[in-house]
């Protein structure tokens, strides 16, 4: 568990580091762009985030899941056919989008005006997803100074990049992603110096087929998670317009603060999870953390929730001023995969990953029919709750599927109680405006219920687990 805080804490840092990004930028880019151009900006970002999904093929789950149980050249020749699969299907993939850039254009925009901007996207498929590779690796090999190394450049470098494309040369939309592009193949190049000692020039049949074997079952869930994620922008450009995208997509852009959370939770669970496996109490392990992770969530989604409009206020500009309506449900939607990733252990533990497969493909279903009906009816508004509904019910199906593998003893009482204030927050900020003087007081019940609970769990974590036995030398 120390192991555990320690690695959050360090993700931590390096994820906020990284998002604090995107609320540098925000500004320029909301000062610079209309809400028409943001929509732009943001459905050629999601054409690209679809295809990096398709680019991965899931093959960084196995290289996660089998990499404890290799070392010496074993481990090396794990770590290069990942990367050899990766890398050559990112590469064809980026550059059919590159090919089809006109067709894409026409389909999504009815005029072949983006191209360009796709075009110069595309380069962006490979970098990304080989970048991502490097800083897994430097994740389990817990190199966390070259990780944070990384991550700052990584931010230098887009900063100075978009200062040079948009504000300086002045190259509006194109600009951007030439930033985007530029500092991705510097980070590319760093992070995969970095470990290029796990590299090996053979292949390995064995370990493709095993690797596949994982990956593959889990395509449909990796589809499945960027439908939830990016299948509302779809429907918004049928139904609604670029103008209402621009004003979702800086809700997001604000909302995904709760991804400093998401990120470095993510970073730290894997490793951790994985590492548990091998220990006979991981059932009390996992029980034991999932409230004190939920609550932690939780908190950060209803502070988020109470001072939306702040964040708005201080970050764009009026055009935009609407989007921190958005922000508190928004957050609590991603705050969900936190949760789910918690609870999802038996189809890890069992190596049976096509059920993580079957349970989004239902939410898939559930996530489309809300959206069809509630965005005709309730706009923006019916967006942010279809994703709500979305998430909570994929933990559920997650949650019932996996104790059938591999049963833990997760409470349902204390994530129901957990949740109840986020919920009602994150959905009465779309609708009621409260005084700030009366935010401010909710903030304060909120944080002394969730510290007084988090203090009681952790009680209860520190009691759960045995204490070590001390056995004496025979003399």
């Amino acid at each position: 568990m120390k192991d555990f805080f320690k690695a959050f804490l360090s993700f931590g840092l390096a994820s906020s580091i990284e998002k604090l990004l995107g609320f540098i930028i925000l500004p320029i880019y909301t000062r610079e762009f209309n809400k028409t151009e943001y929509g732009v900006m943001d459905m050629v970002s999601t054409i690209i985030s679809v295809a990096i999904i398709f680019g991965l093929l899931q093959l960084e789950t196995a290289l996660q899941r089998y990499y404890y149980e290799y070392k010496g050249i074993k481990r090396k020749l794990l770590i290069t056919n990942t990367y050899f699969w990766i890398g050559g299907c990112s590469t064809a993939i980026g550059t059919v989008i590159f090919c089809i850039a006109s067709v894409i254009s026409e389909k999504l925009f009815k005029t072949n005006e983006y191209a360009n901007l796709i075009r110069t996207a595309a380069f962006q498929l490979p970098l990304a997803n080989l970048s991502m590779l490097g800083l897994l690796l430097l994740r389990y090999e817990k190199e966390n100074i070259k990780f944070l190394t990384v991550i700052i450049t990584k931010v230098v470098f887009s900063l100075f990049f978009v200062y040079l494309f948009v504000i300086y040369l002045r190259l509006g939309l194109s600009g951007v992603f030439y930033a985007q592009v530029s500092s991705m193949l510097i980070t590319t190049s760093i992070v995969t110096f970095f470990v290029r000692r796990n590299f090996v020039f053979r292949y390995s049949n064995h370990l493709s087929l095993r690797n596949f074997k994982y990956a593959l079952p889990q395509m449909p869930a990796g589809i499945g998670s960027m439908v939830l994620g990016q299948a509302d922008r779809f429907f918004m450009l049928g139904y609604l317009s670029l103008g209402a995208i621009g004003i979702y997509s800086v809700s997001i852009k604000l909302a995904s603060s709760i991804q400093l959370v998401n990120t470095a939770f993510i970073l730290a669970w894997a490793p951790f999870m994985h590492a548990q496996f091998k220990k006979q109490n991981n059932k009390i392990v996992f029980a034991s953390v999932f409230p004190i992770v939920v609550a932690g969530t939780f908190l950060f989604v209803c502070l988020i929730s109470l001072f939306s409009q702040e964040m708005v206020k201080l970050l764009a500009t009026k055009e935009f001023y609407s989007s921190y309506k958005y922000i508190g449900g928004l957050a609590l939607f991603f705050s969900l995969y936190i949760v789910k990733e918690t609870v999802d252990i038996g189809p890890k533990i069992k190596e049976k990953t096509k059920f993580l497969s079957f349970t989004f493909f239902l939410s898939v279903l559930v996530n489309l029919s809300s959206l069809f009906f509630l965005i005709k009816h309730f706009q923006i508004e019916g967006v942010v709750i279809s994703m709500i509904i979305t998430n909570i019910f994929l933990i559920v199906i997650s949650w019932i599927i996996s104790n059938k593998l591999y049963y833990i003893s997760f409470s349902v009482s204390k994530f129901v109680v957990l949740l109840i204030p986020a919920l009602l927050l994150s959905v009465f900020s779309m609708i009621i405006d409260l005084d700030l003087y009366i935010r401010i007081i909710i903030s304060i019940f909120c944080i002394s219920f969730y510290t007084i609970l988090l203090g009681r769990f952790y009680k209860q974590f520190k009691s759960s687990i045995p204490s070590p036995v001390y056995i004496p030398e025979s003399v």
